[in-house]
């Protein structure tokens, strides 16, 4: 959390009125209601100064709407988040494995995370696809 008169406060406070445009725009164009709503949720956080609420309910989306009542849109945000991550470890795995920066175990558990997120991601798709026949 930042302090009230920070400039990352103040940065917090932007990205706040950023999302809520984009939620208004949204709402223009037809962007998915659960996009939408985690859109609004983020800007309330920031502007409260809350780190928990927009991650918990990112969560909970996911879980209900997503894994639960298999819709659409909260299985393709887990797999917009998974393939970022995904991307991100293979740089660091690549970038250690290639300057030898790292120790052995380090690069052993990085690698398992990789095949884990690529199982996870393998899955997500097949859960789509499934979901988008039965729609």
């Amino acid at each position: 959390m930042a302090e009230e008169n920070s400039p990352e406060r103040k940065a917090e406070l932007d990205e706040a009125n950023q999302l809520k445009d984009e939620v208004m725009q949204g709402l223009q164009v037809g962007e998915p209601a659960e996009r939408l709503l985690l859109k609004a949720i983020h800007a309330l956080a920031l502007m409260d100064n809350d780190t928990v609420s927009f991650e918990e309910a990112k969560r909970t989306l996911i879980a209900i709407y997503g894994d639960t009542l298999e819709q659409t849109i909260p299985l393709e945000i887990e797999l917009e988040e998974f393939s970022k991550r995904l991307e991100k470890i293979n740089a660091f795995y690549t970038k250690a494995k290639a300057e030898e920066s790292e120790e052995p175990d380090t690069l052993d558990r990085a690698l398992n995370s990789i095949r884990a997120h690529e199982r996870r991601i393998a899955y997500l798709k097949d859960r789509l696809s499934k979901t988008k026949k039965k729609n």
